[in-house]
């Protein structure tokens, strides 16, 4: 059938209220909610019931997926036969038969799917229309109908995939018949489709006996696979069987003794001794669930502990079978933290396990289950750069600005991905629009400031104007909440003299050495994520200010865990380029008396050492912070005259 008569027909077939069929039979109020009551009437006046002195209906409801049925008795008002009727709560569809004696009346399907509050279609109801009118699955087919085919296999097709594209979720409970239906409308595609739905099926975070069902009949009546559908027939007969329920105290003995395990070198092979002792495809659900043996979360702990190790043929083994929910934890343990916060992996090594994460989440890409885009948006900015620094730019920059569909340039280390790759591929024009779009979100990092400025010398050939330029790309309205923000936050606090060792030749400094000086603090640590992620964007303001005598800036190294940690700090800042005035604070005694706790934290004191504004954490724009940092001193040097 061609695809213009197939939309042609399912167009034909939505129309369940028509102009004609309303002349017939309505229901009042027409956006009809489950659990709330409505108006049936019925006019046979152009039917056969016409005349007839009792009429009567059957009320065929599509409730859980599954058929139930329900009688109702009509009044006859002028000519009209009307009842009020409560319509289940769970009901996604209702379809009436009318009837007088032997004679019925169900015209072209006198169906109605309901709604919910908002107007939208409930979920089930398009299943639940085609279902009505086909019967090519006996098992969700009802006896509404003699017509079996009232609609054809390709019009049943059509509403399935209306359903899953309005509802997500009801896939699980109607994959089965649908792949039976497009058996014989396409039987090649059927059985490619059933492949990926069966891993679907496999992979559902909350798997039930019915999807264990319904994969061993797509294996037998869609893909004639009589060993595989076997072999899920003895998991299903296995499900809360006397012998996994006689393991269940060993069971549980085993996941206390692992879950009291302190020693991480030996979770792991306590983790794949329990897979192997228990498995998840044998197991009694509900004695999991009571006990909390979340088979997840035990994924992850071997794999964490793997990637920890080293031991990358057991990390790929897991991965390769985690379930969807763990991916994302997975990804955050093994990439995240050891590529982007703590730098203990290259791009080389950080590939290795990022590749095999992708590639399982990837394998999920059909089906996209809740939270897929979520996880998307949250990862592959980290996999984008590790692509990027391995010579993938291409495949890089597709990923980074894939994920601008959620940030929207509201993330400057997105922000400044997308622009090094396009600089780095030669794509100017797409380069300009990112690092312009950027700007006007106040969402810039000093590579991009360069690269900003490298674009409009080209441009113009000159730096005259680069300035003036600049300031037409904020957006003023930003600026205006930016500044009302610092300016409702600012304080008037005294604070309590000090005396710290500082890393220019170990000069003791005090609260007194300060006075007639703005003063900003950045407490931070060695092992605090964060604090060096701002680091950036505080250096711009040490250099916008690095010409004011009456500006200082100490950065507090506080709350320190390593025995060098001077050296570190003196490294750190020699690799990064980063000049700063270090105060020495590993016992946390000045900044526990400024009540610092967590980090990273900035304070700003005006010159006559009052504690005017206190700002704990980051919020990622090293172009916003600046912004903020200067408002605060500009304020504070104004209150020291108050």
């Amino acid at each position: 059938m061609k695809i213009s008569i197939l939309i042609a027909s399912a167009i034909s077939v939505l129309a369940i209220h028509t102009s004609r069929a309303q002349e017939v039979f309505s229901l009042t109020p027409k956006a009809a909610v489950p659990g709330t009551t409505v108006k049936v009437a019925y006019n046979p006046a152009k039917t056969l019931l016409k005349n007839e002195k009792n009429v009567s209906a059957e009320v065929y409801q599509f409730r859980n997926y599954q058929w139930k049925k329900d009688e109702i008795k009509l009044i006859k008002q002028d000519s009209l036969w009307t009842a009020d009727y409560l319509l289940p709560a769970d009901a996604a569809l209702v379809a009436f038969k009318f009837k007088s004696g032997k004679k019925t009346d169900i015209g072209n399907a006198y169906g109605w799917i309901l709604t919910d509050e908002n107007g939208k279609n409930v979920a089930g109801g398009y299943a639940g229309w085609a279902f009505l009118r086909n019967g090519t699955v006996p098992e969700f087919s009802t006896d509404y109908t003699t017509n079996k085919q009232m609609i054809g296999d390709d019009v049943v097709v059509y509403w399935m995939q209306q359903e899953v594209r309005q509802h997500p979720s009801s896939k699980r409970n109607i994959v089965y018949p649908w792949l039976r239906v497009l058996k014989n409308v396409d039987a090649d595609k059927a059985k490619k489709q059933a492949e990926k739905d069966i891993f679907y099926l496999k992979n559902l975070e909350d798997p039930k006996e019915s999807d264990l069902v319904n994969i061993k009949k797509i294996y037998a009546e869609v893909l004639n696979n009589k060993a595989a559908a076997d072999s899920v027939a003895k998991v299903i007969a296995n499900i809360d069987s006397p012998a996994i329920k006689k393991k269940n105290p060993e069971k549980l003995a085993a996941f206390k003794a692992m879950s009291a395990e302190r020693d991480y070198k030996k979770v792991m092979p306590l983790n794949i001794d329990f897979f192997e002792r228990f498995p998840a495809e044998k197991a009694d659900r509900a004695f999991d669930e009571k006990n909390r043996i979340d088979y997840a979360r035990l994924y992850s702990s071997i794999i964490i502990v793997a990637s920890v190790e080293k031991d990358t043929a057991t990390f790929k083994k897991y991965v390769a079978k985690a379930p969807f929910k763990s991916l994302s934890t997975i990804f955050y343990k093994c990439v995240q933290v050891p590529y982007v916060s703590l730098k203990t992996l290259n791009a080389t090594e950080a590939y290795t396990y990022a590749r095999p994460i992708a590639d399982r989440f990837f394998q999920f890409n059909d089906e996209k289950p809740e939270g897929f885009m979520n996880v998307y948006f949250d990862n592959m900015p980290t996999y984008a750069d590790i692509l990027m620094h391995l010579g993938k730019s291409e495949t890089a920059l597709n990923l980074a600005t894939s994920c601008q569909q959620k940030y929207q340039f509201e993330k400057a280390t997105l922000n400044e991905l997308q622009a090094v790759l396009l600089d780095k591929l030669g794509k100017t024009d797409e380069l300009q629009k990112v690092l312009e779009s950027s700007m006007r979100k106040n969402q810039v990092s000093p590579v991009m400031l360069d690269l900003l400025k490298k674009s409009y010398v080209a441009r113009n050939k000159s730096e005259q104007g680069y300035q003036a330029y600049l300031a037409t790309l904020k957006d003023v309205k930003l600026d205006a909440e930016l500044a009302a923000k610092v300016k409702k936050s600012m304080i008037k606090q005294t604070v309590p003299d000090f005396k710290v060792k500082s890393n220019r030749n170990g000069k003791m400094i005090s609260l007194n050495d300060l006075k007639g000086k703005v003063v900003v603090f950045d407490f931070w640590a060695s092992w605090c994520a964060p604090c060096k992620a701002a680091f950036p964007g505080m250096n711009m303001a040490v250099q916008k200010y690095k010409d004011d005598k009456d500006v200082v800036f100490y950065f507090v190294d506080t709350q320190e865990k390593m025995k060098d940690y001077e050296a570190y700090v003196t490294n750190y800042l020699k690799e990064h380029n980063f000049d700063f005035n270090v105060l020495f604070d590993a016992d946390a005694k000045f900044s526990k008396s400024y009540g610092v706790s967590a980090i990273p934290h900035k304070m700003v004191l005006d010159k006559n050492g009052l504690l005017r504004f206190s700002e704990v954490g980051y919020m990622g724009s090293p172009s916003e912070l600046v912004d903020e940092i200067s408002m605060m001193i500009e304020l504070a040097k104004e209150g020291s005259n108050e």
